[in-house]
């Protein structure tokens, strides 16, 4: 009975520890940006557009940051649940399937031409620091990649499709197909990171890098909203 105890101590303690990387994320600043909260209100097509330009080299980057990570460990089993995400985010090997493929498609549609993008300097100061948060540890890359990018990801993705579903029943706006696939492959992400991270964080010192490396994440995609205010103010200086 004793053992039989333990091992649903066990569990709870990891449950616990789940919920709290999650919630982390929920109650995280980054989800309630000044620039985010203004555009719950009214969320004009030209700062989506904006949005959109720069996520697209977020898209690029998160990649690089799989293969990173999945390159930290010699787990058999967490670089395949790694590279599973990855494959399924590079179209599982249909070029025009590619999350950063539709997206393109998609910029293309709103008349963007993704080759003209310019990445603006605090977008690239987020790509740089996730690349450092990353290479740090590998647990401190499943905290970054798994909470703070695929979890996060699914809350902020579903606030810009909300604010687009809006504007495309008031206009005539191609469907956001974008939206509903990453919607769609972040909840499938996030919970086979949850997964790997319960399975493979059995040490409070494994579980303390974790939390850090997600918090350091959270913390580091606030730049990308900083760079997008920063547009604003320029724009009504």
């Amino acid at each position: 009975m004793k053992k039989t105890d333990d091992s649903c101590m066990g569990r709870g303690i990891m449950n616990h520890f789940i919920d709290s990387l999650k919630t982390a994320v929920k109650k995280h600043p980054v989800l309630r940006s000044e620039w985010l909260e203004k555009r719950k209100i009214e969320f004009p097509l030209e700062d989506l557009k904006l949005w959109l330009c720069q996520e697209y080299f977020v898209s690029i980057g998160f990649v690089d940051w799989f293969l990173i990570v999945a390159s930290q460990t010699s787990d058999q089993k967490a670089k395949i649940t790694l590279v599973q995400n990855i494959w399924e985010e590079l179209g599982e090997g249909d070029l025009n399937e590619t999350h950063v493929s539709i997206l393109i498609k998609f910029l293309d549609q709103l008349g963007i031409n993704h080759k003209s993008l310019v990445c603006l300097p605090e977008t690239k100061k987020y790509l740089q620091t996730m690349k450092s948060i990353i290479e740090t540890s590998f647990f401190h890359g499943l905290g970054a990649l798994g909470p703070a990018n695929e979890y996060l990801l699914k809350l902020e993705y579903q606030t810009v499709s909300d604010a687009y579903t809006i504007l495309k029943n008031n206009s005539n706006l191609p469907e956001g197909s974008f939206f509903q696939v990453n919607l769609d492959a972040d909840e499938g992400h996030s919970k086979r990171m949850f997964d790997l991270i319960l399975e493979v964080s059995d040490t409070p010192k494994k579980q303390s890098m974790v939390e850090e490396g997600n918090l350091m994440a959270l913390d580091a995609r606030k730049l990308f909203y900083e760079g997008l205010s920063n547009i604003e103010t320029l724009m009504f200086k």
